[in-house]
């Protein structure tokens, strides 16, 4: 085939850029195995084929000069970055690895020189592969030197680059016993597979808006396309295709190319670099702006089918208006399904002013740490579009959105579609028009079903069980309450949500009355004795899980078993060396605190305390449905597809 090419073809004369609109390196551990394994096991004459390498020469007419008068032309890479990213990363480690042979030290050389790094005529250095974003800043700087950089991976694109160079140069390295000579020569031959049995099919392009045309599944190891790539395919495409001026197709492909970028930059700097992720922020913006209805969602099909060219025959003007819409409507969306999804990362909410920032970030994450937030995502974002610079609207619907996730997911138990689709609808109307009062009302009407109320009531009233230490979502109630308790003293939590969650639920529980006291015949201390003084075996396997009997704390592993006076402590005191005393007294978490209070620790104390704590509960999650009682009619109908499921599943009954 005449575009077949081996390495030394395929890098000679070009310099290669990965596109800022592409995906950050993505190889994990068992990718980079699987090249290193098919080169491994290559024997002469054998050639290897590694997928098709698709570039696109960047107007750069000039080009780059080396040293040796060499000219080096620019060419993104639109299909083929994270084979050729670990090509380069394997061809520098085995210079580095050649470099310690000074028989080698030529081929090491050469070897950076063609396929890592050379020198311009300027003496200015010329990298043969530039990645994107900090990815590149770390690739260039503590990667490809042959005195690599100590400074850490920032980014995870960063830290799976270190982890591929890595596992490489492990794979590399002369093993234990084995002569200098033989790992010399296995080198040599590693650079004879790489370099003369390696080809790749080289598809060059005109134009990056010819990408759609060439292929629907890019061959990165065999990895499918995305949902979100299949989209921009397919625009890309549309822009070629489409019947309208070429400065029109032009300006077409270069705003799905940038929005892209931005796309892509966003979903990774929030932590949702998932291909899930970005299949939910395709969907989430189809809810919000063509149709809510799950039976008809088909991923990227539906974008095709809806926008296709013979959809809009001899309307292609039309047709290039509406893929406008479509592009800056879900370059738009994926801020604010990005802040729905990350409230803390580093841009959320930049739309606002920094003054409202804190409020909202704080807000929306109440709601995430819940851990359902699908069925409220899309009218977030809907808020978003049609509210932009009314903070105080979506901070609103974000409250009234955590206080419903919490009654109905996390008390009551619903599964975690439960009102996914009438609350689909409520965002597709919302961002097509809706009144905000009304917006709320309808909220209400979803999840104001007199059955979850008085499940909600019940469990807040001792009537049902009241949630325990088993409880998912014992932690977030508890937080909660610290964050009450603080903001009446004025003051903030001392310890941050972050701290309470990446530790694990036996670090951060605290039972008052211990899991664990012993034998109630034979008492083997006198903590034990103390416990088995007040509570009998029944009482305390009814109280010990009991919620009243629960606490945060950051020092779990020092109160043992101990008897609560020790536990309780005193304010101030000190260790025999002076060091402060691990106490509830003196504890940083006001609930801790607020136990120290208690002048002992009963079944009545337990019983005491649970009462005040969903007094509270009931008083923090409350919801007026004075607005939507006696309504004659619910304002949201039965989901049909919700009446589907039921039919099918009592037909399996």
């Amino acid at each position: 085939m005449d575009n077949t090419l081996s390495l030394p073809n395929l890098f000679h004369e070009r310099i290669f850029q990965v596109p800022d609109y592409q995906r950050d390196y993505a190889w994990e551990r068992e990718h980079v195995g699987e090249l290193l394994e098919d080169v491994g096991l290559l024997n002469a004459p054998r050639r290897h084929y590694a997928g098709t390498i698709v570039l696109c020469q960047l107007p750069d007419e000039s080009g780059r000069m080396g040293s040796d008068g060499t000219r080096y032309a620019t060419h993104a890479v639109v299909d083929g970055q994270q084979r050729l990213t670990t090509i380069v990363l394997l061809l520098n480690e085995l210079s580095r690895a050649l470099d310690a042979y000074p028989a080698c030290a030529e081929l090491a050389q050469g070897i950076r020189k063609n396929y890592v790094q050379t020198t311009s005529i300027d003496n200015a250095p010329i990298y043969k592969l530039a990645l994107k974003g900090k990815a590149d800043d770390f690739f260039k700087a503590s990667i490809l030197p042959e005195a690599q950089g100590t400074e850490p991976p920032e980014v995870r694109a960063a830290m799976r680059l270190w982890n591929a160079k890595t596992q490489i140069a492990e794979h590399l390295r002369r093993k234990e016993d084995q002569p200098e000579s033989e790992h010399r020569q296995s080198l040599i031959e590693w650079h004879g597979k790489l370099t003369q049995q390696l080809h790749f099919n080289l598809y060059e392009v005109e134009k990056e808006a010819e990408v759609g045309i060439i292929f629907e599944v890019m061959n990165d190891r065999g990895k499918a396309l995305t949902e979100l790539e299949k989209v921009k395919n397919y625009l890309l495409y549309a822009s070629r295709s489409i019947d309208v001026d070429e400065s029109e197709k032009e300006a077409l492909a270069q705003a799905v190319n940038e929005a892209w970028e931005v796309i892509l930059e966003s979903l990774t700097e929030a932590d949702l670099y998932d291909p899930a992720d970005e299949d939910q922020l395709l969907h989430m913006h189809w809810i919000i702006q063509y149709d809510p209805q799950k039976k008809n969602w088909n991923e990227s099909k539906s974008i095709k089918r809806t926008f296709s060219l013979r959809a809009y025959a001899g309307r292609h003007t039309d047709l290039l208006g509406e893929l406008h819409k479509y592009v800056a409507g879900l370059r738009a969306a994926s801020f604010a399904f990005c802040d729905a999804r990350n409230p803390l990362w580093g841009k959320a909410f930049r739309s606002f002013a920094e003054s409202v920032r804190g409020n909202l970030r704080h807000r929306n994450a109440k709601l995430t740490r819940i851990g359902v937030i699908r069925p409220f995502l899309p009218l977030l974002m809907a808020a978003r579009q049609r509210w932009p610079s009314e903070p105080e609207k979506y901070v609103e619907l974000v409250e009234l959105c955590e206080t419903f996730a919490f009654r109905i997911y996390s008390v009551c138990g619903a599964r975690s579609d439960y009102g996914v689709p009438a609350m689909d609808r409520l965002a597709n109307a919302v961002a097509h028009s809706v009144d905000f009062s009304e917006d709320i009302r309808k909220i209400k009407r979803i999840y104001g079903d007199q059955g979850e109320r008085r499940k909600f009531d019940e469990a807040m009233n001792l009537r049902e069980p009241v949630p325990d230490y088993r409880w998912e979502s014992l932690r977030y109630f508890l937080y909660e309450y610290e964050e009450h308790l603080a903001k009446a003293k004025g003051a903030k939590p001392r310890i941050p949500w972050e701290d309470i969650d990446s530790a694990g639920l036996k670090d951060t529980i605290e039972h008052v009355l211990p899991q664990y006291i012993g034998d109630w015949s034979h008492p083997a201390s006198e903590h034990e004795e103390y416990w088995q003084e007040r509570f009998t075996a029944a009482k305390h396997e009814e109280y010990v899980h009991d919620i009243g009997n629960l606490t945060l704390t950051k020092w779990n592993s020092h109160y043992s078993n101990f008897a609560f006076p020790i536990k309780k402590g005193e304010f101030g005191a000190k260790t025999a060396d002076g060091k402060e005393l691990r106490c509830y007294a003196n504890a940083p978490l006001f609930q801790e605190q607020e136990v120290a209070q208690y002048a002992d620790w009963t079944k009545e104390s337990i019983n005491s305390r649970r009462a005040k704590l969903l007094a509270w509960a009931r008083e923090r999650w409350a919801v007026d449905f004075s607005d939507v009682d006696g309504a004659e009619a619910p304002e949201v109908e039965p989901d049909e597809e919700e009446m589907d499921d039921e039919v099918e599943e009592e037909g399996a009954d």
